[in-house]
């Protein structure tokens, strides 16, 4: 009985320690368990405490993105108004400019002739026709564009040198039409320069660079094409693609060379100007014979002197410099009193000298004609012992014979002269054309730089 109890008692005790040791396995592993659990609680509550933060700092950063985003929209809104308004202003007044160096670029001569009429008839014609190109050539150009027209030119001697070409009467003529051209038209001006060096040329390229770039103006009609000066001015903008575009040549004569090998655009209106040169026709000494006397030097001299009356007479005209081929190598010169008190110059011929077809087709006597034909001669002084005589004299005759080589060509007597002044006055490079022939065309243009001698010695 004893043993049996013992061995019951062992068996509880075992017992006992079994659960004990269940319940502390299990407390371990419980014990493990809150463990992780805390990890992960650690671990989700740091990652919480994080988002938070991130979250914090997003909300600031988007509340300051939204106060600039409103800020930017309202720049924006206002930028969008401001340029609607300034579109509105550069499309306001769009206008197409003409710049014409007067002394190159010359209008047609029936424009010229007509003079103040004239003047508007072809600024008229000059405007419609520019209208009509812009719109046909100029991207964005309303058909109703402005035409602004800037012609700078020497007016007093573009107006000698059309006189002397015939293509105007008189210099008034020109200055009429640059005075009806300039009320031709609002926009357009002719604009005199005055005499100078290069004054057109300075002015033509200026204007051109004040305009180059002004928004209103959509394109500029540069008039230059008989002067190569302008290449220098045009070469500074052959890079700018803009500039290409902006600015078409005009031609009027051919361009010069240099002109014409720049990559610019060009265009050409013939029905306004020219596209020749301009003539001067030499002055022909051995034209048909005009009654002339010699320059004299008037100081002193009575009104009523023979120096101041045309002549009385077809055949008593005074002696030309040049004798026409016609007349004969010997003439007889007849004086009522003694011929040899008489200079050279002033003896006149008989009627034996003149042939007879000189009868049917007799010279007149104005003083225009006197004028013109004896401008070169140099002054001298008037006769004061002697007059001009008519043809029925019977008085001494002095025949003097003209010497011809076998060409046929006149040969005069040799002259005395001062050598050293010669020198001296060829030291001084005078301009020949401009002191002893029909005019230097450089010099009446205004552009006396472009001849190397000289026009202004006294």
């Amino acid at each position: 009985m004893a043993t049996n109890g013992h061995a019951t008692s062992v068996t509880t005790t075992e017992t006992d320690q079994s659960h004990v040791a269940s319940f502390w396995a299990r407390y371990e592993h419980l014990k493990m368990h809150d463990v992780l659990k805390n990890v992960l609680l650690e671990d989700v509550l740091t990652r919480y405490e994080n988002l938070v933060l991130k979250h914090s700092v997003y909300n600031s950063e988007v509340e300051a993105e939204r106060a600039l985003a409103h800020t930017a929209l309202q720049r924006e809104q206002q930028a969008l108004a401001n340029v609607s308004q300034l579109q509105h202003i550069l499309n306001r007044d769009p206008f197409v400019l003409v710049l014409l160096d007067g002394d190159g670029m010359i209008f047609n001569d029936r424009y010229l002739r007509a003079g103040e009429a004239g003047g508007v008839k072809a600024a008229a014609v000059l405007h419609d026709a520019v209208q009509n190109w812009a719109a046909a050539n100029v991207d964005g150009c309303p058909a109703e564009v402005k035409v602004t027209v800037r012609v700078f030119a020497n007016l007093s001697g573009l107006a000698g040198v059309c006189t002397k070409a015939g293509l105007v009467a008189s210099p008034s003529q020109l200055e009429e039409f640059a005075r009806g051209f300039t009320r031709g038209k609002m926009l357009f001006d002719f604009v005199d320069v005055g005499p100078g060096k290069d004054r057109a040329d300075v002015k033509v390229a200026e204007a051109l660079r004040l305009f180059l770039y002004d928004y209103h103006c959509r394109q500029i009609l540069f008039g230059c094409s008989l002067d190569n000066g302008y290449a220098r001015v045009l070469e500074q903008y052959v890079e700018s693609a803009e500039a290409l575009q902006r600015v078409t040549l005009l031609e009027g004569v051919p361009f010069e060379k240099e002109l014409a090998a720049l990559p610019y655009p060009t265009a050409k209106f013939p029905s306004i100007f020219r596209d020749t040169k301009i003539s001067i026709p030499p002055v022909d000494l051995l034209a048909d014979p005009a009654p002339f006397r010699p320059r004299i030097d008037s100081r002193g001299l009575n009104a009523a002197c023979e120096a101041f009356t045309p002549g009385r007479s077809n055949t008593n005209t005074p002696l030309s410099p040049y004798l026409p081929k016609r007349l004969s190598p010997i003439h007889s010169l007849q004086f009522t009193s003694s011929p040899d008190s008489l200079p050279q110059h002033l003896r006149t011929f008989s009627s034996t000298s003149v042939s007879s077809s000189d009868a049917s087709n007799p010279p007149s006597s104005s003083w225009a004609l006197v004028a013109k034909t004896s401008a070169f001669r140099p002054l001298t002084s008037a006769p004061t012992t002697s007059s001009y005589v008519g043809t029925t004299s019977t008085t001494t005759s002095v025949a003097k014979e003209i010497l011809r080589n076998r060409a046929g060509h006149r040969v005069d007597e040799p002259l005395d002269y001062d050598r050293e002044e010669v020198i001296r006055l060829k030291k001084l490079k005078m301009c020949n054309q401009h002191y002893i022939g029909g005019g230097c065309c450089h010099y009446n243009a205004g552009k006396s730089d472009k001849c190397p001698h000289k026009h202004e010695v006294k």
